[in-house]
């Protein structure tokens, strides 16, 4: 009878490596698919990254395009108001009158 528990003993050990044995293996697989997908996902990340940073350098550059464009625009029509008044050199003459031989 010993002999059979010593072979229930070694056939129980057996399946218990052989089960040790398949987890690690199944781990491994795992920590190798999770690594595959970690680079697919990084990967697919810079990518996004990458257009998103591009489209929003050209966006910036159109935004800026047009705002300076508007200053320009709005900078000549004023020098344009300016250059079109007319001078009041009356009124003028009057107030350095005013100011500089008031008595």
């Amino acid at each position: 009878m010993a002999e059979k528990e010593s072979d229930v003993i070694k056939h129980l050990l057996g399946l218990e490596q052989e089960a040790a044995s398949l987890l690690s293996e199944a781990q491994d697989a795992a920590n190798k698919r999770i690594s595959e997908s970690r680079t697919v996902a990084e990967e697919s990340y810079k990518k996004q990254y990458s257009e998103l940073l591009a489209n929003a350098d050209v966006e910036l550059k159109s935004e800026c395009d047009k705002i300076n464009k508007n200053h320009e625009n709005s900078f000549a029509a004023y020098r344009d108001r300016i250059s079109a008044s007319g001078k009041d050199i009356d009124a003028f003459n009057a107030l350095l009158d005013k100011l500089f031989f008031a008595e």
